[in-house]
């Protein structure tokens, strides 16, 4: 047991310094991916309004051919009212043109209505391009910036984790279990030594004869407040008495 609980206290300062070295790189991992994530939405916003502008010009396109025709039509049944020979007919062309002089207004106004729309949404657009260019700076730089503290930490991260696997490997699982439980929940610290007859942790103090057994070193000792694995550091343990 006291060879595991020496693991067990290797494997803590290996965790303590990868955590060190997470610590290092602050928050920019947070804010590479918010801005990741911000890029794409707006990319997806650029794209359905390009749609939309798109098919603002082509209804836009489709008006123009039938206005003219439209146009086209009237002028045609304009000049058949110098041609009519009754009352009836005169009144059936003079329908056709108010027909054709209504459905004219109504595609003017929509047509008008498209105008102001392609205006708004192409400056919306520019907005958007604007937008875009200024997370993309942002993110290029951040990304920069958390490669530099990356490159400064990744060799000796590698050499940590490789020594974690060692360890770890070689635990019983059941010990394994315990200890990744105990770190996740207590923020990185799993393993604490006595410090001045108290948890390391909580500074609890302990009584006498928790502190024999922990000082033993030959049981798994849990802190009954925090929960933590209790070890005896010589280092740590003798010089706080």
């Amino acid at each position: 047991m006291q060879q595991i609980l020496k693991q067990l206290i290797e494997l803590q300062r290996i965790d303590t310094q990868l955590l060190e070295l997470e610590n290092l790189k602050g928050d920019l991992p947070h804010q590479v991916s918010l801005l990741n994530k911000q890029l794409q939405e707006a990319e997806e916003v650029l794209e359905d309004k390009d749609k939309k502008l798109q098919s603002y010009k082509k209804e836009k396109g489709m008006l123009e051919i039938e206005i003219k025709a439209l146009e086209g039509k009237q002028k045609k049944y304009q000049a058949q009212l110098f041609e009519v020979k009754t009352n009836r007919e005169y009144d059936a062309v003079t329908q056709e043109i108010e027909a054709a002089k209504a459905d004219v207004d109504n595609k003017e106004s929509r047509l008008l209505e498209l105008i102001d729309l392609e205006e708004k949404i192409t400056n919306a657009l520019k907005k958007t391009r604007e937008e875009i260019e200024d997370l993309k700076t942002r993110l290029n730089g951040k990304t920069l910036e958390l490669k530099k503290r990356l490159a400064q930490t990744e060799k000796k991260e590698i050499a940590l984790r490789d020594k974690r696997e060692n360890i770890i490997h070689r635990l019983d699982p059941r010990i394994r279990s315990t200890y990744e439980r105990i770190l996740k929940a207590k923020n990185g610290l799993a393993v604490v030594p006595v410090i001045r007859n108290a948890c390391g942790g909580c500074f609890k103090t302990l009584p006498p004869q928790k502190i024999l057994e922990i000082r033993q070193m030959n049981r798994l000792c849990l802190c009954e407040v925090c929960g933590r694995i209790l070890v005896w550091d010589e280092n740590i343990s003798e010089q706080s008495r």
